[in-house]
């Protein structure tokens, strides 16, 4: 019998209010994110769920108490799963270029960025799911980020050391896999709040043009 993951992307943040980018690692849901997180709520309800992880940062450990309100399933914090870390912005040589071609590396030695290398992330987030892997659950909610579920779906369908970037993931884009001889992908990037985005830009072609704006 095959184990199933919930995997999903936490809700909607601002990186940049004001256009000034902000430390990622305190930013919190905004008004729209904790809609977001009811809507996946409510398309969970009756699902039952036995195990919880979310990466320790607020924006995920927030969409998680939301998605999981009403249950009694502990939430754990597993910071390995946390997101590829970037540089500092104000030193990217072509921050464009940067943005729309972050999770496209050429090479896995490549910086996120100018931040972490994709090939020292995908070790990070592999370790950590390979670990996952080996406890006991049955149906596990995981509450990450949309390079983590780039990541962990890239190593079920293709193997390692492999990452598919064309997989776009919204906030709170939830991914289903049935883990076992061989995985399923059975659902991915579902938004329940808008079951069919209009939107056609990439979460990084968003992210690039708030940062373009606000530096004016």
């Amino acid at each position: 019998m095959r184990r199933r993951l919930f995997l999903l992307r936490h809700g909607e943040v601002d990186y940049f209010p004001g256009g000034r980018p902000v430390p990622p690692e305190g930013v919190g849901l905004t008004e729209r994110g904790r809609a977001q997180a009811e809507a996946v709520r409510s398309l969970l309800l009756g699902v039952p769920i036995d195990r919880a992880v979310h990466t320790g940062l607020r924006r995920t450990r927030e969409t998680a108490e939301i998605v999981l309100r009403g249950r009694e399933v502990p939430l754990e914090a597993w910071p390995e799963f946390q997101e590829i870390r970037p540089g500092r912005l104000k030193d990217l040589e072509n921050p464009e270029e940067a943005f729309r071609r972050a999770f496209r590396p050429y090479s896995l030695e490549d910086r996120f960025l100018g931040g972490e290398p994709y090939g020292e992330f995908l070790e990070r987030v592999l370790a950590a799911y390979r670990r996952l892997l080996d406890e006991p659950w049955d149906t596990l909610l995981l509450v990450a980020h949309g390079g983590v579920v780039r990541a962990i779906l890239s190593y079920a369908l293709l193997g390692e050391g492999r990452l598919l970037g064309g997989l776009e993931v919204h906030p709170c884009g939830l991914s289903v896999l049935d883990i076992g001889e061989p995985t399923l992908l059975r659902v991915h990037n579902l938004t329940a709040y808008d079951l069919l985005p209009q939107n056609r830009r990439s979460t990084m072609e968003e992210l690039w043009e708030a940062w373009r704006v606000g530096r004016g």
